[in-house]
């Protein structure tokens, strides 16, 4: 794998477009890098909720021009470890 360059100012432009509420603070994460058995655990740079889908093309456009990529999660039962960054 290779080492992603992460801009400093990630967490300020996801919160442009999808305000405070949607970037889940670094000591909220756990619950979303690590699956509900606790045997798979990662690390991502943001954890974002947007509220729309006008918020996730914003933010889908703005990772893929920084070519960061995005692990998608929705119920998070992740029994094969597949929605653990």
């Amino acid at each position: 794998m290779t080492d992603l360059s992460i801009p400093k100012d990630l967490s300020e432009r996801l919160k442009a477009i999808v305000g405070e509420r949607g970037v889940v603070a670094q000591d909220e994460r756990a619950a979303y890098e690590s699956d509900w058995r606790d045997a798979y655990h990662g690390h991502a740079a943001a954890v974002v909720r947007p509220a729309n889908t006008e918020e996730v093309s914003k933010v889908v456009a703005l990772l893929s021009q920084l070519r960061i990529p995005i692990v998608p999660q929705g119920g998070n039962t992740s029994l094969c470890g597949a929605s653990v960054p």
